[in-house]
């Protein structure tokens, strides 16, 4: 009979297993383009394999209460500086239930479309409150995207 422990275990690593699999799988294997999402990312450094027209989300962790905020940037260029990937501005979403707690981290989300074929960096960055300028950014992570040919 098996321990709740390695119960517990062998159901992480099969969740573990099968996420590692989307994030490494190819493209063509992903959904068709249009407005679906192919893919969620949740941990950053990461890579994934896109075509024109396929979207992912970026979904970090973030917590709107420090004064700090959160900016995707990247996406750029071509040889001739055409962007390879379109970022949307980030949105927050507010935990659905902070069981009476105040400073409960909510979640901000971005959309990346791959618009043209290359392999470019989107970079998250956090900015302390006050902040003009983006000498005190700090790079939270980094998502490199391939967009390749279809198939």
């Amino acid at each position: 009979m098996m321990t709740l422990r390695r119960a517990a275990a062998v159901l992480s690593a099969a969740v573990l297993a099968s996420g590692l699999a989307m994030v490494a799988a190819p493209a063509q294997a992903a959904a068709p383009a249009g407005s679906k999402v192919t893919l969620i990312v949740q941990t950053l450094p990461a890579q994934v394999r896109l075509i024109p027209g396929e979207k992912i989300q970026i979904k970090l962790t973030t917590n709107r209460t420090t004064g700090y905020s959160w900016h995707a940037s990247g996406g750029c260029c071509t040889a001739n500086d055409k962007p390879i990937a379109r970022i949307s501005k980030g949105v927050y979403t507010a935990p659905d239930s902070t069981d009476g707690m105040v400073g409960v981290p909510g979640t901000t989300t971005w959309t990346v479309t791959a618009k043209r074929v290359g392999t470019t960096e989107i970079e998250i960055v956090t900015r302390p409150p006050g902040a003009q300028n983006t000498m005190q950014d700090e790079t939270v992570g980094t998502l490199k995207l391939i967009v390749m040919k279809p198939q």
